[in-house]
C-alpha cells in the first residue's frame, strides 16, 4: 500500500526573495480587498501591482480564498494589538474601565477598522470562516483582556466576589461599542461626534463601576 504521506505534496520552501514578494502581495491584497471588496478583486490585479505570478498565491493559500482569509486573519490581528498590549494591572476599577473602553474606541473606530468590519460582514454568510476568525481574533481576544483585569481585581477584594468576569467583560464592551460602532460603519449623520464618545465612556464606567465595586 501507499504510504498517503509520500503522495501529499507539500509547499515549496520559501526563499527570502519569496518572503518579501509575500508581504509585497498581502499588503497590496489588503488595500483592494477593503476598497473593492472580494468580488472586486481578481488575482491578476494582485500581482500586476507587486509583481511575480499568481504561482506564488496558489502554492502558499490555495488560491484567492486561502489569500482572502490570510489576509483578513492579519488585519484584525494588528487592529487588536494595542487592547492585548493594554497594562491595566496597577490600574483601579474605575481607571481600568476609562483606559480599556477608550483604546477601544481609538482603533475601532478608525476607517481602517471599519472598512474591515463592513468586508467581514459582507463575506460572513458566503465563507463562515471570516465570521468565526473574526470573532476568535477580535471579539473574543478583546472580551479577554477585559476578563483578565476583572480577575486580578476580583482576587484582591476590589470588585465583588459574586461577578461573573467573563460576563461583564461582554457587557461592559457591548454597552460602549454597540450604538457608536453601528453609526461609524453606516456613516449616520456621519458617525458619532467626539462629545458623544466622551459621554458614552463616563456613562459606561459609571455604570459598571456602581454594578461591581466591592466598597459600594
Amino acid at each position: 500500500m501507499t504510504d498517503p504521506a509520500a503522495t501529499t505534496p507539500t509547499p515549496p520552501r520559501r526563499t527570502r526573495r519569496g518572503e518579501e514578494r509575500d508581504l509585497q502581495i498581502r499588503a497590496r491584497a489588503s488595500e483592494l480587498f477593503l476598497e473593492r471588496g472580494y468580488d472586486g478583486v481578481s488575482l491578476d490585479d494582485i500581482v500586476r501591482d507587486v509583481g511575480g505570478s499568481k504561482t506564488n498565491v496558489y502554492n502558499f493559500y490555495g488560491g484567492k480564498d486561502g489569500l482572502f482569509l490570510a489576509v483578513m486573519d492579519e488585519l484584525i490581528r494588528d487592529i487588536v494589538h494595542p487592547l492585548q498590549s493594554l497594562s491595566l494591572d496597577r490600574l483601579g476599577l474605575r481607571a481600568g474601565l476609562r483606559v480599556f473602553a477608550t483604546t477601544m474606541l481609538d482603533v475601532l473606530l478608525q476607517e481602517r477598522h471599519l472598512a474591515v468590519q463592513r468586508l467581514v460582514i459582507a463575506e460572513a454568510l458566503r465563507r463562515p470562516q471570516i465570521a468565526s476568525n473574526w470573532y476568535s481574533n477580535g471579539p473574543r481576544t478583546t472580551h479577554a483582556v477585559l476578563e483578565r483585569f476583572f480577575r486580578e481585581l476580583q482576587a484582591g477584594g476590589h470588585i465583588r466576589p459574586s461577578t461573573d468576569p467573563a460576563r461583564a467583560a461582554v457587557l461592559f464592551h457591548d454597552m460602549v461599542i454597540f450604538d457608536l460602532l453601528n453609526r461609524a460603519m453606516m456613516a449616520i449623520d456621519g458617525g458619532p461626534a467626539p462629545h458623544e464618545i466622551a459621554l458614552t465612556i463616563r456613562d459606561a464606567v459609571t455604570t459598571m463601576t456602581a454594578a461591581l465595586d466591592a466598597a459600594r
